[in-house]
């Protein structure tokens, strides 16, 4: 009784540390003593190649910066911050102006959103990643390879020396702490592949936590699908009695817990450079969000979900921003998983949740090898990876309500609707084709410019050590390009006011609504109040989702045109749903729309319908969305606000379970839920003291809503609160 106690004491100070850290962390909070010896390295790595500074700098700020330890740590890694005081402040803002304003030298290039090797990474541990690296070296000098090739790899190996190193490092220091278990196997994974979850575990962390504290700036890091990665050493660890489930447990919400505490305030994508926003120069990872990814088919065959799935879900702590959940939906995903998850999702955890049923389809429909496209993660925010072996080596955004006013531009005698579909496709597919033209140029040019710099990242992904390049020069099997398709709520809206004002029941002419679009609805209110009123997806309307559907269909088939699948030059495409909160931008820089929209108003979010469109409710929504193809999507987010009364209790945990697997099993790609009505809202803009605890979504991440700037905090307020 008294060990139980004493862990559930440990466990709520982890927990409240953590929490205290995001909600009280000062904003100025700066990452001071790692910008001291990176800025030392700096120095102190003048004139070697950019490998070589890589490997020399971080060995050089892994031997140096400190290990702190605090006596409730199950896994270890932390780094220390510090508000500046003048002269600190001094050398901050030198150092990032040294650095053109980052919080990285230039040789340091990683910039995260991905996920690694993490397979490789247990299997090999760090030893045997220096021991391959070592391997490649002496096959390519033995075949003569130039010195920038031989760089590159002695580079990668210094980078896995410094890990080791480190690990070692902070074993002394766990041992000098009283810390026995961690110092433990901190020894162990210097030297050998983990052999046990903790050792696993920690090895996980400590390669995480070096990367998105240290060396990348907005690191966004999957840690991959843990569930099935410690799945053996977790059972093995049981079976022999190492390990109780209680143990393991604490174990992961450590881990959970130390994903905060390296965490800035604030949130980057609406609020970032307010006086709430920390900032990546003080801190690498400011509100990057750090992805844990659960359930979904596997390789073997197995269980979608299992036991250490129900224990990860188990440990979410709903008042943390990191790490996101990535659950992967299957139709046979056991009921009592499923109802944690929602139990989760409706206490506004970080949460999203996925559908297998339509990204693996869509992944191999995009050349993905069927074995490699079940093992699928997502990163931040909502963009997808396969681990180790793919990387988006550029990101298109497709602007769709643009292309809808350059298709009324280019039309002046129209029949009908089919016409303004036809100059809307052609103007699409003159845009796609130029940016597929200059990715194979671009493309063309990576031999010549092999190996390339070294990024940490090459060092734990599968492919750029044994090719000896970079994975932005094809290092990697699968180096694609992202397509972000933006805003085709705001699309097939302006097709279905168009459709039903000029050309089914004749109230306008098309003149007559170009001159009021030009004059963004100028002495214009009654037609608008038309456009308004006209069809509008998200209603269960088929008139307007079979414009949604047109639409996209129209892009996918352009993108697949240009990407020319099944030929020699074929490009991989990823097509997402993604505006993230570029919708802010896009529309601000759009005239006014058929749809009604206002000239800067902004346009249609992620998957999302516009905000109040949804008239009919949310199965009315959940309807038109899964009319959508989604099974050539790869990624999208749909963020849904639900009035957290309709979700109280039994009953509401039954309500929401059956009404978002409903959505799925009809075909629903994506969901990620707040549950705060808009008077809570207001409220915590008034009384933020009161509402320290209140978490919304922002598109792939979360945010503490008081710590958001109040123009961002109208964006969230404006989202549509939905119904049961």
């Amino acid at each position: 009784m008294a060990c139980s106690k004493a862990a559930f004491e440990a466990s709520r100070r982890r927990v409240n540390e953590a929490v205290t850290a995001l909600r009280f962390k000062d904003v100025r909070s700066t990452t001071l003593e790692r910008l001291k010896i990176t800025r030392s390295a700096d120095a102190r790595v003048v004139g070697l190649s950019q490998p070589l500074k890589l490997g020399e700098g971080l060995y050089h700020i892994l031997d140096r910066i400190a290990v702190p330890v605090s006596s409730d740590d199950l896994i270890v890694g932390r780094i220390l911050e510090e508000v500046p005081d003048g002269d600190g402040e001094t050398v901050f803002l030198e150092t990032v102006a040294a650095w053109n304003r980052r919080g990285i030298p230039p040789w340091m290039g990683d910039g995260g959103h991905e996920c690694f090797s993490w397979d490789r990474l247990l299997r090999l541990g760090l030893s045997g990643l220096e021991d391959f690296a070592q391997q490649q070296l002496d096959r390519w000098t033995a075949a003569g390879a130039d010195g920038e090739t031989c760089d590159f790899l002695r580079g990668a190996i210094r980078v896995y020396q410094a890990f080791r190193h480190y690990a070692r490092r902070y074993a002394t220091a766990a041992r000098e702490a009283g810390l026995t278990g961690p110092a433990k196997n901190c020894e162990a994974v210097a030297d050998r592949p983990p052999q046990t979850f903790a050792q696993a575990l920690q090895l996980i962390w400590l390669v995480g936590h070096v990367y998105c504290a240290m060396l990348s700036q907005n690191p966004t890091l999957t840690f991959g699908r843990m569930d099935e990665l410690l799945l053996d050493s977790y059972r093995c660890d049981l079976a022999a009695g190492r390990l109780t489930r209680r143990d393991a447990g604490d174990l992961i919400e450590d881990f959970y817990c130390k994903n905060n505490l390296i965490l800035g305030r604030g949130e980057h994508q609406m609020s970032g450079a307010s006086d709430k926003a920390t900032g990546w120069t003080r801190n690498l990872t400011y509100d990057a969000p750090q992805y844990v990814v659960l359930g979904g088919r596997r390789l073997d065959g197995s269980d979608a979900a299992n036991d250490l799935t129900e224990l990860f879900l188990e440990r979410v702590v709903p008042r943390f921003e990191n790490p996101v959940i990535v659950l992967r939906y299957t139709p046979d995903l056991p009921d009592r998983i499923w109802r944690l998850a929602c139990d989760r999702m409706r206490a506004n955890a970080s949460f999203m949740v996925y559908n297998d049923e339509k990204i693996i389809p869509a992944m191999t429909a995009s050349g993905m090898d069927a074995q490699d496209a079940l093992t699928y993660t997502m990163h931040g925010c909502n963009w997808p990876d396969i681990p180790g072996v793919q990387r988006a080596v550029h990101t298109h955004f497709a602007h769709l309500p643009r292309h809808v006013l350059n298709a009324l531009d280019a039309c002046d005698e129209v029949s009908g609707i089919d016409d303004i579909y036809a100059c809307f496709a052609a103007a699409f597919r003159k845009e796609i084709e130029d940016v597929f033209r200059a990715f194979r140029e671009r493309r063309q040019g990576w031999d010549a410019q092999a190996p390339g710099r070294l990024r940490v990242d090459d060092c734990f992904l599968d492919g750029p050590i044994a090719r000896a390049r970079s994975w932005q020069l094809g290092g990697v099997n699968y180096p694609n390009m992202i397509c972000a398709i933006a805003s085709p709520a705001t699309a097939a809206d302006c097709f279905a006011a168009l459709d039903e004002l000029v050309f089914a029941s004749r109230k306008v002419s098309l003149m007559a609504l170009k001159r009021a679009l030009a004059d963004d609805f100028a002495g214009a209110e009654p037609l608008r109040q038309l456009c308004l009123n006209a069809p509008k997806f998200g209603q269960d309307d088929d008139r307007a989702d079979r414009h949604a559907q047109r639409v996209l269909h129209i892009v996918l088939q352009e993108i697949d045109r240009a990407a020319r699948r099944g030929d020699a030059d074929e490009v991989i495409v990823f097509n997402c749903l993604e505006t993230d909160m570029r919708h802010i931008r896009f529309g601000g820089e759009l005239g006014a729309t058929p749809d009604g929209r206002h000239a800067g108003q902004p346009v249609s979010e992620n998957t999302s319908p516009y905000p109040g469109a949804s008239r009919n409710g949310i199965t009315a929504m959940f309807r038109s969305l899964s009319k959508l193809p989604f099974n050539r999507i790869h990624s999208g987010a749909l963020n849904l606000r639900l009035q957290p009364a309709l979700f109280a209790g039994e009953k509401g945990l039954d309500r929401l379970a059956t009404l978002l697997r409903t959505y799925f099993d009809m075909g629903g790609l994506q969901v990620q839920i707040s549950l705060a009505n808009v008077g809570e809202l207001r409220d915590a803009q008034v009384h933020p003291e009161h509402h320290r605890d209140l978490m919304v979504r922002i598109t792939g991440y979360s945010a503490a809503f008081t710590d958001m700037a109040k123009p961002a905090q109208d964006e969230i307020i404006r989202r549509e609160e939905m119904g049961g």
